[in-house]
């Protein structure tokens, strides 16, 4: 009987450092979240977002690169790495940003946001899918908006556009314009990587 005391005894000292080993990085996380500057909220397809002005994406050139060689080809070598989502690679800036998709060294820089239900990262693509009342209002949209149309479904009545500026104010202008019936920004929260 000792024996099995004993046993129940080292088994839950095991399993209270598991936890507490497993705790880490939640912790961690918690805690840079606490020290990051907080930026517009933006409204998703279904959840509501806020941007993140000092974490930025770039995607890794090629399955080879490493996170830390995408990160130096922007000339962002060194900066604090806070998670990668297949090829994006997600890092903290030592400056702020707006919400704007930037062209750095060839190399394409995204804007971040925080999904405020979940505590997700999620990357703006600069793209913004756009359901309007009338597909005819779809090129006065984009000119009223200085947006370029990418591709339009007139069977699902959605149009995708890109935008150059504050994805964060074009979306908010969008939403509230009588011609559209629904808008929002594409956000990569969730990447799939094959097994």
């Amino acid at each position: 009987m000792d024996v099995r005391i004993v046993a129940l005894c080292l088994a839950f000292a095991f399993s209270v450092a598991f936890a507490q080993e497993a705790r880490g990085p939640v912790v961690e996380r918690a805690a840079m979240l606490e020290t990051m500057h907080r930026g517009k909220h933006i409204k998703g397809s279904r959840e509501r977002y806020q941007h993140l002005p000092e974490l930025l994406a770039v995607e890794r050139a090629s399955s080879t690169e490493t996170p830390q060689q995408a990160l130096a080809r922007i000339g962002a070598a060194g900066a604090p790495i806070v998670e990668t989502k297949g090829t994006l690679v997600l890092f903290r800036s030592v400056q702020q940003k707006p919400a704007v998709v930037e062209r750095v060294a060839g190399a394409t820089v995204y804007p971040t946001v925080l999904n405020t239900r979940t505590g997700n990262f999620g990357v703006l693509t600069g793209t913004l899918v756009v359901k309007p009342r009338s597909m005819a209002d779809a090129a006065a949209i984009a000119n009223s908006y200085g947006l370029e149309k990418r591709k339009e479904y007139p069977h699902l009545r959605t149009v995708f556009y890109r935008e150059k500026g504050d994805i964060a104010d074009t979306a908010a202008a969008l939403q509230s314009d009588a011609r559209i019936e629904s808008a929002y920004p594409e956000i990569i929260e969730y990447v799939r990587t094959p097994k």
